[in-house]
């Protein structure tokens, strides 16, 4: 289960950045990085220019959604920081949304069942002598989206309002965020290998049998065994292990059983 940090002086959480509107909170992340402390969460109430994976736009409506980055200077990889702030990001859900049946799906989204209630975007921040020194990690949360508005959506898509039929209070759920991924930084920087361990239970996908497509439209069924220290899907097919990073693949939502996925 979750774990609890048990630390003797709590690190106070730095100060959240909220603003207006920004065109994306990871480009003023990754622009502010050197002068806002570590752990810091940079919020928006509006994006101009949100982006998902593989440069898909997100769409970001003022005042409904969480639009956040996280900066973490003692992060390499996007990898870890994406891993922290998904599991900050269920922890936080689960206190503030219990009736919500949150679970990760490799590589960087929060679903409920078969809808996508939150999306991760993780980049290196700062890159020193060819050497990545510190991460950025941003996650787009559905919060108060009707049933209308997530019909627009071009996939299953759910929000918190949705889920537990009532309103949120974005600015205490804000704080909120900030506060659970700041301790859940500190875990990390403390023992990567509890938070690595909490992310890999929260994947429910692990041990299922899917199908995904590769990047040349090829399609391949198998068993979802693992994922490796780097985050790489580990996939067996006809009982051959093969590796699939996450630029390699995506996979098959009708290939899922979602009734099973508790």
């Amino acid at each position: 289960g979750p774990f609890r940090i048990m630390m003797k002086t709590p690190l106070p959480v730095p100060e959240p950045v909220l603003l207006d509107v920004v065109d994306s909170t990871n480009t003023y992340a990754r622009e502010h990085f050197d002068q806002l402390p570590d752990g810091t969460m940079v919020a928006a109430r509006c994006q101009t220019a949100g982006r998902g994976r593989r440069g898909r736009a997100w769409i970001s409506p003022a005042g409904r959604n969480i639009y956040a980055t996280f900066l973490f200077k003692h992060l390499a990889d996007g990898f870890h920081s994406g891993c922290l702030v998904g599991v900050g990001a269920l922890a936080c859900l689960r206190e503030a949304a219990p009736g919500t049946d949150a679970f990760l799906k490799w590589p960087n989204d929060l679903y409920v069942r078969d809808r996508k209630l939150a999306g991760l975007l993780c980049e290196s921040a700062r890159i020193e002598a060819g050497r990545i020194t510190g991460a950025v990690a941003g996650i787009g949360i559905n919060v108060n989206l009707s049933e209308e508005e997530l019909c627009r959506i071009d996939q299953p898509a759910t929000s918190l309002l949705a889920e537990e039929k009532r309103k949120f209070n974005l600015e205490n759920l804000i704080k909120r965020l900030a506060e659970t991924v700041f301790r859940y930084y500190i875990t990390y920087l403390n023992s990567a290998d509890a938070l690595l361990a909490e992310w890999r239970g929260a994947n429910r996908l692990i041990g299922r049998r899917i199908s995904v497509t590769d990047s040349c439209g090829g399609t391949h069924d198998g068993i979802f065994r693992a994922i490796s220290a780097d985050g790489s899907m580990i996939f067996e097919e006809n009982g051959q292990v093969k590796y699939f990073t996450c630029g390699d693949v995506k996979i098959n939502r009708e290939s899922v059983d979602w009734n099973h996925l508790t």
